[in-house]
């Protein structure tokens, strides 16, 4: 990108008058680059796909019991067309669906993914939140770089957590009484506040310089602090890495199978991260660099 259109960008943003405005010119402003993010993205995390695939081996079976997914799959075809079709290979097709939804739904969420290059794209996010982004390539690189260890860690721990959540959720779903549905719903909840969490992380890994223990103390703090926003957001992330694409696989149409690929291969998953992201930087801006002010203050009095 020339300096032209980035001053360009800048100016947009500034031009914004509020936060949600900002992150919508913004994100407009580099749409080719978040489209080729999220394209990047799957490529990139073709090693979590395989690993998504295997969870989903394991923990599938249980949860299409559990919640009971086989009613809410509908097949568009004929009556015609129906009798041509071997019940077998149909199974096998909505078997296939949900697997791939499984699959996106974990991969996206960031819970499991790979983590150096999560932190690569939570850079380009930063630095497009910022104005300050030149080129793709050269934000990736610098945020791989730079969090690659810590990000290794945020990893291993994404993965650990989800299976014992899922676990959990499919556990006690699976007992098919009252206090279990209850506890699996408690489970369900704190899915969603890992995903925004994970989010938090790699965003916080690329904004800070705090080790990751801290790094995740302050992603659980934002949840609690900014209760009601991040409520939002865990509404916003199931509508469309659970929802949404649930519905479009189990139509097992044509026409949403096309538009679950267009809308996940290019749109979806780039501008929901960029969504978390730009937040995360709100938030970073309003806490965590004022306590790196007063840790500032408190070691020039010393």
């Amino acid at each position: 990108m020339d300096q032209n259109k980035e001053d360009k960008g800048i100016d947009f943003s500034e031009r914004a008058k509020g936060p949600l405005a900002h992150f919508f010119i913004s994100g407009w402003n580099h749409l080719v680059r978040l489209m080729a993010v999220n394209a990047l993205f799957l490529l990139f995390n073709i090693p979590a796909i395989a690993i998504a695939f295997f969870y989903g081996d394991v923990f599938l079976p249980g949860l299409v019991n559990a919640f009971d997914l086989r009613k809410f799959i509908t097949v568009n075809v004929s009556e015609g067309m129906i009798t041509a079709v071997n019940e077998t290979q149909l199974s096998f097709q909505l078997v296939s669906l949900l697997f791939v939804f499984f699959i996106v739904s974990m991969v996206a969420s960031l819970l499991i993914c790979v983590g150096p290059f999560q932190a690569g794209f939570a850079q380009v996010y930063k630095d497009i939140r910022n104005g300050t982004s030149v080129s793709l390539f050269s934000s990736f690189k610098t945020g791989l770089k730079e969090n690659w260890k810590k990000s290794l860690v945020a990893m291993f721990i994404g993965m650990i957590f989800s299976a014992i959540i899922i676990l959990a959720v499919d556990f006690y779903m699976n007992l098919g009484s009252d206090i279990g549905i209850v506890i699996a719903t408690i489970f369900t909840v704190l899915y969603i506040a890992f995903i925004l969490v994970q989010n938090f992380v790699y965003n916080l890994m690329v904004s800070t310089d705090l080790k990751l223990g801290k790094i995740y103390k302050n992603a659980i703090l934002f949840i609690l602090l900014r209760f009601g926003p991040c409520l939002t957001l865990g509404i916003v992330v199931a509508l469309f890495y659970i929802v949404i694409p649930f519905v479009l696989l189990m139509s097992a149409s044509y026409t949403t199978l096309g538009i679950f690929v267009f809308l996940y291969s290019f749109v979806v998953i780039a501008w929901v991260q960029y969504g978390l992201a730009f937040y995360t930087g709100q938030l970073v801006d309003k806490y965590v660099a004022i306590d790196e002010e007063a840790s500032l203050e408190n070691t020039e009095e010393s």
